[in-house]
């Protein structure tokens, strides 16, 4: 039986059609068929039921899914004991991270342990805490970064990064560099994160606390991402509250400038989420150790001392 075309299979169950499989494996939709169909002739049954845009797996192929995933999990954990054999740090690594670790904060520190380690390679796939909890769970990932712990005794957590939530505006904004009133939210338009985002669960605390109700301000533009909202606020679309993080190169560029509002504070951290009893790559936990070390570095406060 064709490995590769039982990668296939489970990413058209995942995706639910095609076309999305196709897009997440990087060939096309007709390679895509033809491997589901190859896979049905191989079994000797119907594996996928499909209509005009989605599809779905039959019971035989539901049945072929469980056992393709428990085939990968072998094949990973045989692969794990081999390195182990050898001591080697190589091979791959699967990551999950929130929005601003995942694409801020961890690709300059996968360079550094890449340069340490050469044979070893990433995955990283970004999604919010609970998302990547689910993916710890699942097996998906070899551990994650999140922003949100969760109380449950099976993760165990280790700090990696302090972040801190700033109101950013056009360099040229009024409020450029000042400090304002919780009141003054109100006098400009603001564009806000998508509900169910991390950050926004942040700064809607934050702002209750010193009593601003979120949908009380002139909310114009909901972003789904860091990136989003910041290109909206180049544009001139209005304030939003962002990562220091992801201000870096806007402020270093004189692109956008910071303001601060009194009494407002919005601090939080990031944390790297492991199951102890998970089964894992030598390149996985030296990973692991190094994020770690990491964490205990002073860096002018952006990693956690």
């Amino acid at each position: 039986m064709n490995l590769n075309y039982l990668e296939t299979l489970l990413a058209v169950q995942e995706q639910g059609s095609f076309s999305a499989a196709a897009r997440q494996k990087g060939i096309t939709q007709p390679a895509i068929s033809l491997q589901i169909q190859a896979l049905e002739a191989d079994v000797g049954t119907q594996l996928v039921a499909r209509d005009a845009r989605t599809c779905e797996l039959t019971p035989a192929g539901l049945a072929l899914a469980e056992f393709a995933v428990d085939v990968f999990e072998r094949l990973r954990q045989t692969r794990i004991l081999l390195s182990q054999l050898t001591g080697e740090v190589s091979g791959a690594i699967r990551l999950g991270a929130s929005n601003i670790p995942g694409e801020y904060i961890l690709p300059p520190l996968l360079a550094q342990f890449l340069q340490l380690y050469p044979q070893v390679k990433f995955s990283l796939e970004i999604g919010d805490s609970e998302q990547i909890h689910n993916w710890l769970d699942n097996k998906h990932i070899d551990f994650g970064i999140v922003g949100q712990r969760q109380d449950d005794a099976k993760y165990e957590y280790s700090p990696l990064a302090n972040d801190e939530l700033l109101l950013v505006v056009p360099a040229e904004h009024p409020w450029a560099g000042q400090e304002i009133a919780p009141t003054q939210l109100h006098d400009y338009p603001f564009v806000d994160r998508e509900p169910g985002s991390g950050t926004r669960a942040n700064y809607d605390k934050a702002l209750r606390e010193i009593g601003i109700e979120l949908n009380s301000l002139n909310s114009v533009f909901n972003g789904g991402s860091t990136s989003s909202v910041l290109s909206a606020v180049l544009a001139g679309m209005g304030y939003a509250f962002c990562s220091k993080w992801a201000l870096r190169n806007g402020l270093a560029l004189g692109q956008l400038a910071t303001a601060r509002v009194t009494g407002l504070s919005m601090k939080r951290g990031f944390d790297i989420v492991t199951n102890p009893n998970r089964f894992r790559t030598v390149a996985a936990d030296e990973l692991q150790r190094f994020l770690r070390r990491q964490g205990a570095t002073d860096r002018g406060g952006e990693i956690l001392d």
